[in-house]
């Protein structure tokens, strides 16, 4: 399992378990980091018949990467640019194999704005879309959501002490999203910005679910 469109690490499934075996989450980082982080990630989620495909975002970030410009940059064209890209890597699993509805999308921070920004182009309904800790753009929000953003499954967390991205901005957006006909369970959690044991175990359970 490979892409040509961003430096990746793949991590086989450990096991094929009750599944088929043929599933696979993109984990895409926040601003600043790499997926060197999701590593350990990826261990703690330890969801059976899983691959996981860890990518680097696009740009240099200092000593790690981005995914677009924070102000005074303009956020616009890298969201544009990087969910673009996701979509080609998208479809290169699915040359590899993968099914859309194989196909599950994870991201924290930035990363989970990307995916979430991928949701709305994607033409194929996939098989879930994980936003942590997200920074949304409500101005970004489509006016009328795909039939196919409406038949992905989207689990979406955040910590309500969140001194990076407010709590209330990700509420929101996925209320209003969830008015928009998608289907997302939204969580909370007593943390800042960051990923927390409890929010593993309830993605843990949300992704069982899924396969």
């Amino acid at each position: 399992m490979k892409t040509t469109k961003l430096e990746y690490f793949h991590i086989p499934q450990a096991s094929k378990g009750w599944t088929n075996g043929n599933k696979v989450m993109l984990v895409l980082h926040g601003l600043g980091d790499s997926l060197e982080s999701y590593k350990i990630f990826a261990a703690e989620v330890n969801v059976t018949g899983l691959h996981y495909l860890l990518v680097n975002a696009p740009s240099p970030y200092f000593i790690g990467h981005s995914w677009y410009d924070i102000p005074p940059g303009d956020p616009n064209p890298g969201i544009d640019n990087s969910s673009n890209i996701i979509l080609e890597v998208i479809e290169e699993l699915k040359d590899q194999g993968f099914d859309y509805q194989d196909i599950i999308l994870c991201g924290f921070s930035q990363g989970g704005c990307i995916v979430m920004e991928t949701l709305y182009k994607c033409p194929h309904a996939l098989g879930g879309v994980a936003a942590l800790s997200p920074r949304l753009y409500e101005e970004r929000i489509p006016e009328r959501l795909s039939y196919s953003a409406k038949n992905t499954p989207v689990f979406c967390a955040h910590g309500n002490y969140d001194d990076v991205i407010p709590f209330k901005q990700t509420e929101n957006s996925i209320l209003q999203l969830t008015k928009k006909g998608m289907k997302a369970d939204f969580h909370d959690f007593d943390m800042g910005h960051e990923i927390d044991p409890m929010e593993i175990l309830s993605f843990r359970e949300w992704l069982n679910e899924l396969l």
